[in-house]
């Protein structure tokens, strides 16, 4: 009782919603890791305040329930209390491994003054933005409409409805009482006028979120590419200037665009920006793994995070810049990054964690970097003279006194020195291993973790690597059984109990993750799960008077109609939506689907063509229905035809067909001249020609529309094609395969669809 009576004394203004003994209990509930953060202690290393977020499972607010800021999470009682008192909300958003959150926590948020301040005058909601990313969005259009610019932490001031009328990003303490003490005299001498300005601000970001339907320009994706390139940066790869982010979104469509279209500058673009950013800083060449952004144009010195999200898009990335140039390094990178998070990043239950932080030892970097005198000491002379041919101990890598470990010129060695460098770096993990750890946000995403499956499958089908693969399904079927219950999907995990409603972007990540599982494993289970899934996902979330899917279905204190369409640090939900509702189409017979493609596409199509870079997802969906999907695994008649392909690295193809029951397709000779027969034909003969294939025997039928036998494949056949590579630079073989459906009694029309393997 002595810390609470402390805490009264300091803080006569604090007001509990929940009784004092009930936040002392859940203090004293927590286990004996648990740490409060803090530097108000008392003689026994215990934390003197304890504010509502104590009864948060959230790592990010869970560091700020012993604030002395009388904390309230994003809710009724919180709201409640400022109605009733006629107190303004002040509102801090942020993530658990956000380092200017950590600066002005330690700043202000734990700082008396600062908190007997907003406990006076108005009332605290602090929302960690991963799990309500909807919250966020809301206020950071705000920011951004009122500064033109956004970030974390993100703190507004809302009246008591929930209605924002001021927004900002990271204040010094200093800046943060003034921005406090004007905003609270506002709101006691001209509460009206403060009002007005609520209002306004609503009104105008409610007009925005009003989209008019239009269709999209037919040459979007030239359009994209184009602009993209003109933003790219010559020397380092990227786009725009620094700080730099990897814009995965941007690379995957150039990496389709490449595979479609083969261009030179396509080409540089990709290859300039992945090399310099595998070369070190962005990307940790010690453990694995990328680092959120690049505070310089180089990609040298990174903000040190680590997202999940960056770890499952990259990955992909890389994934496929080797599939299109088969460049060993991108295999590498992709492989590391993988077997990084699958070390580290995974959960005993079988979740993948949020992120790991910045810090460590209270400083920005310090796991990551090192003193030449350090590595002295950890390799020999002769292994430390190799390790500076090989990487950039110049004065170029400095980042406060110490290194930085980066390539000197990774483009330029031999693949048979890997060996040999990588026996350097695993010395240099097992030191960095015994430093203090980042602090890791333990909370299991679902979105995010749908994020990862594409790319373990992918990488599994790609580098033929089961363990990828095995990871991925497993990971699926824990999403499923992990997060539904009782018919409702929930969002987040902490402490292997789920928790939040699911938001919209849960469920379009989910069902294309779904998808990916369907594509690879032809089994209907998968399929089945992404059907009802869109059912659940349009009833909750899709807007049946103007369109689009909106962020939540939540219309208490936040804007539900809120619909977004640009690519953010992850893809568009609503562009991930529309992917999954094209392949949907093209793996059933249920054209509603297309229908629904259609009208969410057109909702968006004026921000589309205006940017179309910063809709990148969307673009990638168009090329998808519009020039047909390029992938491993493709489908024809309404997902009748199952074609799965697979290149090894002797030029060799395998095109393997799975039929449904009841259909077949004519053989390579169906023995009437008028049917068409099974094809594969090269369509790139100057780089690409075929010098055998072996087409399986067809099997004899007798069918209901013709009085001959004719020769036919069922069920499942696989054809084989041996390749002869003429290109200099390596080019994607382009193949044709024409074939033709039926069925007892009826021939669908023929179709020839290209194949990239």
């Amino acid at each position: 009782m002595l810390r609470i009576f402390i805490s009264l004394i300091f803080l006569p203004m604090l007001a509990w919603a929940h009784p004092i003994a009930e936040l002392e209990q859940a203090y004293l509930n927590k286990d004996k890791n648990y740490t409060p953060r803090t530097q108000h202690l008392d003689k026994q290393g215990r934390a003197i305040f304890s504010n509502h977020l104590i009864l948060e499972s959230s790592p990010y607010l869970l560091q700020h329930a012993h604030n002395p800021v009388n904390w309230y999470a994003f809710s009724d009682e919180a709201f409640d209390r400022a109605k009733k008192e006629n107190k303004p909300v002040f509102i801090s958003i942020g993530y658990a491994t956000c380092h200017w959150c950590h600066v002005m926590e330690e700043e202000s948020f734990d700082d008396i003054e600062v908190a007997q301040y907003l406990n006076q005058h108005f009332i605290a909601i602090k929302v960690d933005r991963e799990i309500r990313p909807d919250i966020d969005a809301v206020y950071m259009n705000v920011a951004q409409s009122l500064n033109g610019y956004g970030g974390w932490p993100l703190n507004a001031l809302l009246l008591p409805n929930g209605k924002a009328f001021f927004a900002g990003t990271y204040f010094p303490k200093t800046q943060l009482l003034d921005v406090l003490s004007q905003m609270a005299n506002l709101w006691k001498n001209k509460q009206e006028k403060v009002i007005n300005q609520a209002n306004k601000i609503d009104n105008i970001l409610n007009k925005t979120a009003t989209k008019t339907s239009n269709t999209i320009n037919k040459d979007i994706s030239t359009q994209a590419i184009q602009a993209m390139l003109a933003s790219f940066d010559d020397l380092e790869g990227g786009f725009g200037d620094a700080p730099k982010f990897p814009h995965e979104s941007m690379l995957l469509l150039l990496l389709d665009e490449h595979k479609r279209r083969p261009n030179i500058n396509q080409l540089n673009a990709i290859k300039t920006t992945l090399d310099t950013m595998a070369s070190g800083g962005l990307y940790d060449v010690i453990g694995g793994g990328f680092h959120r952004y690049s505070t310089d144009n180089a990609w040298l010195i990174p903000h040190f995070e680590k997202m999940l999200y960056n770890q499952a898009q990259l990955s992909l990335v890389y994934t496929r810049a080797y599939q299109i140039t088969q460049k060993p390094l991108y295999k590498r990178i992709a492989k590391h990054t993988l077997d990084y998070v699958l070390r580290e990043m995974q959960g005993l239950n079988g979740g993948f964690f949020s992120a790991t932080d910045a810090d460590s030892e209270g400083e920005e970097g310090t796991f990551f970097v090192w003193s030449i005198k350090e590595l002295k000491e950890t390799f020999s002379e002769d292994e430390f003279n190799a390790f500076d041919k090989w990487f950039d101990l110049s004065a170029h890598t400095d980042f406060e006194g110490d290194h930085i470990i980066r390539f000197k010129d990774i483009d330029s060695i031999k693949q048979s020195k890997f060996s040999q460098i990588d026996q350097l770096l695993n010395q240099l993990y097992k030191v960095r291993s015994k430093r203090i750890l980042p602090l890791t946000d333990h909370k299991v995403l679902l979105s995010w973790n749908a994020l990862m499956i594409p790319s373990l499958l992918e990488a599994g089908k790609i580098f033929n690597e089961d363990k990828y693969t095995k990871a991925s399904i497993k990971l699926a079927q824990y999403l499923h059984s992990h997060f539904n219950h009782n018919g409702q999907l929930y969002r987040v995990s902490t402490h292997n109990q789920p928790d939040t409603k699911a938001l919209f972007e849960d469920y379009s990540y989910l069902a294309n993750a779904y998808l990916s599982a369907y594509d690879h494993t032809n089994n209907n289970l998968w399929l089945n799960r992404t059907i009802q899934l869109v059912e659940i996902m349009n009833l909750q979330f899709w807007d049946t008077e103007q369109f689009g899917f909106n962020l939540t279905n939540a219309n208490k204190y936040i804007n539900a109609n809120h619909k977004e369409s640009f690519d953010g640090a992850i893809p568009s939900a609503n562009a991930i939506a529309y992917n999954v509702l094209i392949k949907l189409n093209n793996r059933t017979a249920h054209k509603e689907y297309d229908v629904q493609a259609e009208q969410l596409l057109n909702v968006f199509a004026d921000v589309i063509n205006q940017d179309p870079t910063n809709h990148s997802s969307f673009v990638l969906g168009f090329n998808n229905k519009t020039r047909g999907e390029i992938a491993n695994t493709t489908y024809a008649y309404n997902g009748r035809i199952h074609i799965d392909t697979q290149k090894n690295k002797h030029d060799q193809v395998a095109i393997k067909l799975t039929l449904a029951p009841l259909w077949h397709i004519n053989s390579h000779q169906p023995l009437q001249k008028s049917l068409i027969a099974t094809k594969v034909d090269s369509k790139d003969e100057k780089n690409w020609t075929i010098k055998h294939v072996n087409y399986p025997r067809g099997e004899l039928a007798e069918l209901g529309f013709s009085k001959e036998k004719i020769s036919v494949y069922k069920d499942q056949v696989t054809i084989k094609i041996d390749l002869i590579n003429h290109s200099n630079v390596y080019v994607l073989p382009t193949l044709d395969l024409t074939l033709q459906a039926c069925s007892d009694t009826v021939c669908l029309p023929p179709t020839t669809i290209t194949l990239k393997p």
